[in-house]
């Protein structure tokens, strides 16, 4: 596949992932899901919990907020980037790519102590995985660039 075609290629997948990440986005705002997807609904009490269980709860619920957050806002940015026909390998896409698998795997460390503290039982979904993925591609995109920056230099 040559360039231009597979330049092509990433704009238009990173437009639809944009896209589908917005909508994502908004069905988790307006909570309209089918009945068939999995969702933890925990309830839990701060005042029925002791001191110590009420610390990590609240500080498992910060670290899954911010990791959402930086996990959306790290994924437009990166989606962004790659729609507009420019190298995919730069420094600051593989900070970006690093971040998202950081992010994953903060999320599922949070979710999982949260449906733990809220449960006892210990869930797990493949989050960790993917933010595991996600932080080795970082090191291709970060290897890429160097590769593409030998080759600037060269010509």
């Amino acid at each position: 596949m040559d360039k231009e075609k597979l330049t092509k290629k990433i704009k238009k997948l990173s437009k639809f992932t944009y896209g589908a990440m917005v909508i994502y986005f908004l069905l988790n705002c307006c909570d309209i899901w089918p009945e068939g997807v999995k969702r933890h609904n925990i309830d839990m009490d701060i005042k029925d919990m002791s001191t110590l269980k009420a610390v990590f709860a609240i500080a498992a619920l910060f670290f899954l907020v911010v990791s959402v957050v930086g996990m959306f806002i790290s994924a437009m940015k990166t989606m962004s980037a790659l729609s507009k026909g420019r190298t995919p390998f730069t420094k600051k896409t593989a900070n970006r790519v690093r971040d998202l698998g950081i992010y994953f795997i903060v999320m599922e460390i949070s979710c999982a102590a949260l449906v733990f503290i809220g449960t006892g039982k210990i869930e797990l979904d493949l989050f960790w995985l993917a933010g595991l993925v996600l932080y080795a591609f970082s090191v291709v995109f970060r290897y890429g660039a160097k590769l593409q920056k030998e080759s600037g230099e060269t010509l």
